[in-house]
């Protein structure tokens, strides 16, 4: 019998001094410190008491199970019970920072409960720790965007000259489908008066005798001189 109750003693311990979890959060931020005996919907208990233990205990806030009323102990900022007897600390600082206290007074015969919960606040960024990083951030944009822009004009530079060559390449050969054409029409032309000269062969002489004469104009003879072979 006495080696029960000295067990049942163990575990009561065990149960009551369980290891702190710890919490990190960002200055001026919202911050939920939970009692995590309660978060599995234990019922029997009186009351809930939380603490701040450093650098002494300190009462911050106590409600009774069926009050709705809370008692509020003369600590240094605001805070207010949330779900399931959680401790909300608003826009906490690094001043908040430190080992807290959930004391849950049991009903008669059962076991309190003390669960503790180590909540961490990062330092708080100055004004001018702020000036300072935001004129970091709009140099490095700056530098960036002039680096890019001196990497693009390259590009551009290469761009530019493949459309001015081939704007040039199509004018060209424009230029020269022209010259073709108009070479091609002029001969045309010449070759219309070379036939029409065989049409009329007879050349009268001063006293109106018709007379054969092989007469061919400048531009025929030109035009079939140039195409014996040299």
């Amino acid at each position: 019998m006495l080696q029960k109750v000295l067990f049942i003693k163990l575990l009561l311990v065990h149960y009551a001094t369980q290891t702190p979890s710890e919490i990190t959060a960002a200055c001026d931020e919202d911050v939920q410190l939970k009692c995590s005996s309660l978060e599995s919907g234990r019922t029997d208990f009186l009351s809930v008491t939380w603490y701040k233990l450093d650098p002494s205990k300190r009462g911050i806030i106590r409600r009774g199970k069926n009050d709705e009323a809370l008692q509020s102990y003369n600590f240094t900022r605001p805070a207010r019970f949330g779900e399931k007897y959680s401790l909300l600390l608003p826009r906490v600082t690094p001043e908040d920072s430190g080992t807290y206290e959930c004391s849950i007074n049991a009903n008669v015969g059962r076991q309190n409960q003390y669960d503790k919960v180590i909540l961490i606040v990062n330092v708080c960024a100055s004004q001018a720790d702020l000036t300072t990083v935001t004129n970091v951030l709009n140099t490095t944009h700056h530098v960036s965007l002039c680096h890019n822009e001196a990497e693009d004009l390259p590009v551009m530079w290469s761009i530019t000259g493949y459309v001015a060559v081939g704007l040039a390449k199509i004018l060209l050969s424009l230029i020269s489908i022209l010259v073709i054409r108009a070479f091609r029409i002029r001969s045309s032309r010449q070759r219309q008066r070379c036939n029409t000269s065989k049409l009329f062969p007879l050349v009268y002489s001063a006293h109106n005798t018709p007379s054969r004469l092989q007469v061919r104009p400048l531009a025929c003879e030109v035009s079939s001189n140039a195409n014996l072979p040299l």
